[in-house]
C-alpha cells in the first residue's frame, strides 16, 4: 500500500492529457502508482473558497486542477527513465 512514508512525487501538473499518458505508462509497465486530484480554485481559505472570493474569470479551465502522480520509493527511478517525467 502506497503511503507517505514509502513513495515519492512522480509528477505533478495541470495537463490531463499528460496525466493520462503517465498513468498509461505505469500500468503498462506493472508499476503501482496512485494519484492525488486538487481543484486549486476550490481551496477553502478561511472567508470562502478561492473562486467564491475571486471569481474564475481569465483562469483557463484546464487549470483549476493540480494532478499528482506517487509511485513507491524503490520504483521511483524506473518509473522516471519510462515516463521521462523531469
Amino acid at each position: 500500500m502506497l503511503t507517505f512514508f514509502n513513495s515519492e512525487s512522480l509528477w505533478i501538473g495541470t495537463d490531463m492529457k499528460r496525466f493520462n499518458q503517465l498513468r498509461d505508462v505505469l500500468e503498462r509497465e506493472g508499476i503501482a502508482y496512485r494519484h492525488k486530484v486538487k481543484n486549486r480554485m476550490g481551496q477553502w481559505s478561511g472567508s470562502g473558497s478561492m473562486r467564491g472570493r475571486t471569481g474564475s474569470a481569465g483562469m483557463p479551465a484546464g487549470d483549476t486542477y493540480e494532478y499528482e502522480i506517487l509511485v513507491y520509493k524503490r520504483d521511483w527511478e524506473k518509473a522516471k527513465k519510462l515516463t521521462r517525467t523531469e
